[in-house]
């Protein structure tokens, strides 16, 4: 069985991500648990360093996935398909209001997966560039350090967008349009069959 710390980590982020941070008080955490606020806070000094602690777990989890799509992927683009996929599975159940929460009230958690996003994130994409320039599916005379600046800020635009927060499209709806335009805009003629190819797969 997991520990203590382990368990406050993982039932907590399940109100997390249902209500917000910011709804959701220690309080609430307790009788979710159905234990004594007196144990969590032996565990977190305050709601602050749980969502801290929380953030660095799922930053650490995304990496370790991001790898995976890269390591199971037979191109490049089945790469950013895989992504996609892990990303749908990642946002299933999150509502939007998590993302404006964090940025409002937990600032040294939005700034850690910012930092993730610049760096982390960053690689990722401008090596997965590179591959899909060598494997002839991009195209040879894209600008890889401007795109995956530009990709991640668009990554971060949908996190903090209207379309989002209003509840008008879900997070992946949002990210799945963009990427399809980004996709079909960095490849050769072979990129595009392959896009459809996937495409279809997914859809059947």
């Amino acid at each position: 069985m997991e520990n203590v710390e382990e368990y406050i980590l993982s039932e907590a982020k399940k109100l997390f991500m249902k209500f917000g941070m910011r709804s959701v008080t220690m309080d609430d955490i307790a009788k979710h648990l159905g234990m004594s606020k007196k144990t969590i806070y032996a565990n977190f000094k305050d709601k602050n360093e749980l969502v801290n602690q929380l953030f660095s777990k799922i930053l650490q989890h995304d990496k370790c996935n991001m790898e995976q799509c890269s390591y199971k992927s037979e191109n490049a683009i089945e790469e950013v398909f895989l992504m996609m996929n892990f990303f749908k599975e990642m946002l299933a159940g999150i509502n939007p209001i998590v993302f404006y929460d964090l940025e409002k009230y937990h600032n040294e958690a939005y700034k850690a997966m910012m930092n993730f996003h610049q760096t982390h994130v960053y690689n990722s994409i401008k090596t997965g560039l590179e591959r899909g320039i060598k494997e002839k599916v991009f195209r040879e005379n894209i600008n890889t350090d401007i795109l995956a600046t530009a990709r991640v800020g668009q990554i971060n635009w949908v996190f903090e967008s209207d379309l989002i927060r209003s509840g008008k499209y879900s997070i992946y709806d949002v990210m799945n349009e963009l990427t399809m335009h980004y996709l079909f805009g960095i490849c050769t003629l072979s990129g595009h069959i392959l896009i459809n190819n996937y495409q279809i797969k997914k859809n059947n």
